[in-house]
């Protein structure tokens, strides 16, 4: 009875979140397929879909906002393992307070991506933080001799942001895994003689494999929709796909909203396409969950 009383009570806050949702959603597909009340034509084609898909800019930016999220997501995962690898031979051999390293850790995870973008920007700006103190040593002359890692073609200043806020992520996912290593593990390692490496390669990394591949597909599906990293450290050319959608929105004309929508429709779908790789990866490795533990 309790529980058909809150759901009652939220029956209001759902009626409202799902109108919104769905309308939301009848708006982008409608506009999409080139019913739009504010223009004076309105009719059903599939131009704007034809227009977009056939577009070289849309494809190039497409294929930069992969490059850039998958480069991002699997530094990340290479880095979480070594990271959580000191973590363990820590554990072993009590080189620092486990507890204190994980509040560090954790703390980018606290920081918007909005503050973390701008933090990068005045650290490795060529007239930034950075550069200031290699002059201040006398290892560069001049601002012109510091390379340049923000606002690049290649989005090292992206990269090197995203790493920053998913790693921290990945560890949070994938720490209490290896806490949970307890004695007969040890046990188990010492009956084989495995050394700490092998200990971590056969049983450590295993366990906490599910995990990381999980928080990886997250990233990559959170990395896709992102905005304000790329605004701040992008260039003009090439963009990622959600700054040349917003460019496109506040520059461009009523006439090329068809086409806004058609773009926000393939973001929705690559999302949509990582968060089934999540559901899957789930399935796949619920079936050795037991097993593993």
């Amino acid at each position: 009875m309790e529980k058909i009383k809150k759901f009652i009570c939220l029956i209001p806050f759902l009626m409202y979140i799902t109108f919104f949702f769905l309308y939301g959603l009848y708006y982008v597909l409608m506009t999409s397929l080139g019913y739009n009340r504010i223009l004076s034509k309105s009719c059903f084609t599939l131009h704007y879909y034809k227009e977009v898909l056939n577009s070289k800019e849309f494809l190039e930016s497409l294929i930069y906002t992969t490059k850039l999220n998958i480069i991002s997501a699997f530094f990340a995962f290479v880095l979480t393992i070594i990271i959580l690898y000191l973590v363990f031979l820590s554990k072993r051999r009590g080189y620092f307070y486990s507890k204190s390293f994980q509040k560090v850790i954790e703390a980018p995870v606290f920081v918007p991506y909005l503050v973390g973008a701008y933090g990068v920007l005045l650290l490795l700006m060529r007239r930034g933080i950075m550069s200031n103190i290699l002059m201040q040593l006398g290892i560069i002359k001049s601002a012109q001799e510091f390379p340049i890692l923000t606002n690049d073609h290649s989005g090292i200043g992206i990269i090197i942001t995203y790493i920053w806020k998913a790693l921290p992520f990945m560890t949070m996912m994938t720490l209490p895994i290896v806490f949970r290593v307890d004695k007969k593990w040890d046990s188990l390692g010492k009956l084989y003689n495995l050394s700490n490496y092998q200990f971590f390669r056969k049983i450590v990394l295993p366990l906490i494999l599910p995990a990381l591949s999980v928080s990886f597909f997250i990233v990559l599906t959170y990395l896709f929709a992102s905005f304000e990293t790329p605004y701040i450290l992008g260039v003009t050319h090439p963009r990622v796909l959600s700054v040349s959608v917003f460019d496109m929105y506040t520059k461009g004309s009523l006439e090329a909203r068809g086409k806004i929508m058609v773009m926000n429709i393939m973001i929705s779908i690559i999302s949509l396409f990582f968060g089934g790789m999540i559901s899957l990866a789930l399935k796949f490795f619920s079936k050795f969950e037991n097993r593993e533990w």
